[in-house]
């Protein structure tokens, strides 16, 4: 039988419309809706400096070689006509010019809005040295200044790179390879950190009465899958200062133990799957040992819990993507008042914190500070732009209305060290003026402010009990 092409072109029309109710979303679930909906997209740039640019660190050594790149690595997920942005940049910190100008030529190249973009720093100390005064002519100018596009361009492939995804979340808790550095000592009550050479003075400190605080075991992994099941990308989040590297002795680059964890999870689940790390609220914690030969085989405890958290993580159905951002003004510290001998009990560098002293009563007398709030599905983020203490951060996570909380730090802006009340009673090199730029009534409204963002966004939809089920 022939058809006659007006009746063929009928009964085609006529068999794609029973297909398309047959099979497609009318008939769909709302999680089933949603779930498709969401996407993830992952893309990296090498953001390396030149050799011979200024490292991080006291004397400002230059460059010699590259151990291992230093990225920035880009995650864009989607659902709802929401898009969240969170990069992971090997730097020690970033400034609020950088981040304002990555964002803008974000902007002007994609439909991604300011306050959902998340330029976060792991606090990197084998990168390049940033200063802190956005005055780019006193060091690594060249270099700086290629920054904001390096990182916009991480952020538009990544967008470009959007697909359906799954996601699951993950944890492992890591006990070993990080403490928290202050020690009080009996003489005086006050603080002094682990690397002040005084503390093996048993005649200037004949005993010490344990660290001040504790750490945070949490190792936070969320990792994005294909529909197909294979990884695109996992968001990470751990507390501890990466100053693992030996670039005391070798003054080359490294991204230091995030780095090594990204390539661990590369090698465990294919190239293809980038890994985004967060810095946690670790303005008191790092590893026992800084600047170690072994440093990979230290950094490998991390990477490990990484890969162990990849393969355990749950499934989260139907993961909703919601973001704010508050641009908060906050009181900087008091240097004018500090304690004449704070400096010079540490015996550690006088001369160049009585410098950031006169730099920090230099600066106004109030900061503007970016805040951000983030979640995706039942995972939540909140920000700061200082080197939040670790108190803070559990804090954070115990006044979360979300099941599963990280705090990310140095994001968008730096600020300096963030300490407690008890911190600052005890001194220490955090609570120095010029180390630490915000008043602690300026710290405590920089994390009551992301609490509430969470707790508006949790309001917003909060989450349905899920099956624990892989």
């Amino acid at each position: 039988m022939t058809f006659k092409p007006a009746a063929h072109s009928a009964c085609g029309a006529v068999y794609v419309f029973l297909l398309t109710v047959c099979l497609c979303p009318p008939f769909a679930t709302a999680a089933e809706k949603a779930a498709a909906d969401f996407k993830a997209g992952f893309a990296q740039v090498d953001i390396t400096p030149p050799i011979g640019a200024i490292i991080t660190g006291p004397m400002g050594p230059l460059s010699t070689a590259t151990d291992d790149p230093l990225k920035a690595r880009a995650m864009v997920v989607a659902s709802g006509g929401k898009k969240l942005v969170i990069v992971g940049v090997d730097l020690v910190k970033i400034r609020r010019d950088l981040s304002d100008k990555a964002i803008e030529l974000v902007m002007q190249q994609t439909d991604i809005t300011r306050d959902g973009v998340l330029i976060c720093p792991s606090h990197n100390h084998s990168g390049p040295l940033i200063p802190a005064d956005g005055d780019n002519n006193k060091a690594n100018k060249a270099y700086i200044d290629t920054l904001p596009k390096l990182i916009s361009d991480s952020i538009v492939q990544a967008n470009k790179a959007l697909q359906p995804a799954r996601m699951s979340v993950g944890r492992s808790i890591v006990l070993e390879g990080h403490i928290n550095r202050r020690l009080i000592s009996k003489a005086d009550g006050l603080v002094l950190n682990t690397w002040l050479k005084k503390l093996s003075d048993l005649k200037e400190v004949p005993q010490v009465l344990g660290t001040e605080s504790v750490i945070d075991p949490e190792f936070w992994l969320v990792r994005f899958d294909s529909i197909e099941g294979k990884m695109l990308g996992t968001l990470m989040n751990f507390t501890c200062h990466p100053c693992l590297h030996d670039r005391i002795k070798t003054h080359t680059w490294s991204a230091d133990y995030p780095g090594v964890i990204a390539d661990m999870l590369a090698k465990e689940f294919g190239p293809q799957a980038i890994g985004v790390f967060m810095q946690g609220a670790s303005g008191n914690i790092q590893p026992p040992v800084c600047w170690a030969p072994d440093w990979k085989e230290r950094a490998a405890v991390f990477a490990n819990a990484a890969v162990e958290a990849a393969r355990t993580a749950l499934p989260v159905e139907s993961p909703v993507v919601d973001f704010a951002r508050r641009d908060v003004d906050v009181p900087r510290c008091n240097a004018e008042a500090q304690q004449p001998n704070a400096i010079s009990r540490l015996g550690w560098r006088p001369e160049s914190f009585e410098g950031a002293k006169k730099t920090a009563a230099a600066m106004p007398r109030t900061l503007n500070v970016p805040v951000s709030a983030a979640r995706i599905g039942p995972f939540a983020i909140a920000t700061n732009a200082g080197e939040l203490f670790v108190e803070w951060g559990i804090s954070v996570k115990q006044r979360s209305p979300f099941p599963h909380t990280v705090l990310s730090e140095l994001t968008n802006h730096w600020v300096g060290y963030e300490p407690t009340e008890s911190a600052f009673k005890h001194e220490g090199y955090e609570t120095l003026a010029g180390a630490n730029f915000v008043a602690l009534e300026g710290i405590q409204t920089l994390v009551d402010t992301a609490v509430e963002m969470l707790d508006e966004l949790w309001k917003k939809a909060p989450e349905k009990p899920q099956a624990a089920s892989k």
